[in-house]
């Protein structure tokens, strides 16, 4: 028996660990993650990695409190529990399905939509809104981290270009959302030819008239909640705020990882926790970022020529990794069982792998 889409990646996401741990079973060892753990007390690691774990819950509440703030300004009320449950099983089908925070963002609109029933461009607006919000908290924070490292580092131009390449993607993206956002020309000039052609296809199956008008209402709505939005300054006050504390929660995880395995001088090394957790997160947001196993390969080696010691950095990269990667993708997992959507599951999985 085949198995289903969402299990295959599944798997990959598992290879993608053993990927690591085989990683750090040849360049650092066994013993010395072990030596670790070893001296370790449990009560200070319990302390530090417990309050570590609940700060990925509270950053995902406020940055669920940032997209609803958007979502209330346009009319959109599905509550702030909703909200919460709808951004984490966002947050798991990016995990397990490729092109992240594009299967993810499809996710949430389907699930507020069947909600509320509310016209789907509306609910577009303001995802589009929270994704440009997100993405330019996180090109902010890459670029001071590129800043720190030309400053404080010595690093060569095969550090400094791939970084740069991130800041560029990060800027690239928010002004081709802003673009298409605010020209209702451009999007009207790329429909037509679209549908045209889904109906020549389609041979009479999709009424083109009638789809014509669903996708015109719907681009309507999108254009003047998002530039409704756009004046609204209390409603982007309040979601850059709550998208900043979402961050600093994130970053949070990080230094409580480093203290729960007792490395005390993480506190003299802000700028270097800052500059890994910037770069780690701006390649989450791509729309298609790094396998797993691969990231924490990057992490690892960002933090040794930080000038971390190689064992403290693989285990606080695996630490921080099932705080910030494997702990979403269980309790977002148990979330989508709940909620029984493994049906939408196949179905995103289906259309994304023919994009």
């Amino acid at each position: 028996m085949s198995r289903s889409p969402p299990a295959k990646f599944i798997v990959i996401l598992f290879a993608g660990l053993l990927v690591f741990l085989l990683y750090l079973y040849l360049t650092v060892g066994i013993n010395e993650i072990l030596s670790i753990f070893g001296r370790l007390d449990l009560r200070r690691y319990s302390l530090y990695y417990a309050t570590a774990l609940a700060a990925v819950f509270l950053s995902m509440l406020f940055y669920s409190m940032s997209w609803n703030r958007l979502m209330e300004a346009v009319g959109i009320r599905i509550g702030l529990r909703k909200a919460y449950l709808y951004c984490w099983l966002g947050n798991f089908v990016d995990s397990i399905i490729p092109f992240e925070t594009i299967s993810g963002e499809a996710t949430k609109i389907y699930f507020v939509q069947r909600e509320t029933n509310e016209q789907p461009g509306r609910i577009v607006a303001s995802v589009v809104a929270h994704r440009i919000i997100s993405t330019s908290i996180a090109l902010s924070s890459l670029v001071v981290s590129l800043t720190l490292l030309i400053i404080m580092y010595k690093i060569s131009l095969g550090i400094i270009y791939p970084i740069l390449i991130l800041i560029l993607c990060s800027a690239a993206l928010i002004m081709l959302l802003l673009f298409a956002s605010l020209r209702r020309n451009v999007a009207e000039k790329i429909i037509d030819p679209v549908l045209n052609f889904v109906s020549s296809i389609s041979r009479g199956r999709i009424n083109l008239l009638e789809t014509r008008n669903l996708v015109y209402t719907n681009l309507q709505y999108f254009y003047n909640d998002f530039r409704y939005l756009g004046g609204d300054r209390w409603a982007l006050v309040y979601a850059i705020f709550y998208g900043l504390i979402a961050w600093l929660l994130h970053l949070s995880v990080f230094l409580l990882t480093f203290c729960a395995i007792n490395f005390s001088e993480i506190i003299s090394k802000i700028y270097e926790t800052v500059i890994v957790y910037s770069i780690n997160a701006a390649l989450q947001v791509s729309p298609a970022s790094l396998a797993p196993g691969i990231i924490e390969i990057v992490m690892t080696n960002l933090y040794i020529m930080l000038g971390f010691d190689m064992a403290i950095s693989g285990t606080a990269t695996l630490l921080i990794r099932i705080a910030t990667f494997w702990l979403p993708v269980i309790f977002g997992g148990a979330i989508a069982q709940w909620m029984g959507v493994k049906n939408l599951l196949a179905q995103i999985s289906k259309n994304t792998s023919t994009c």
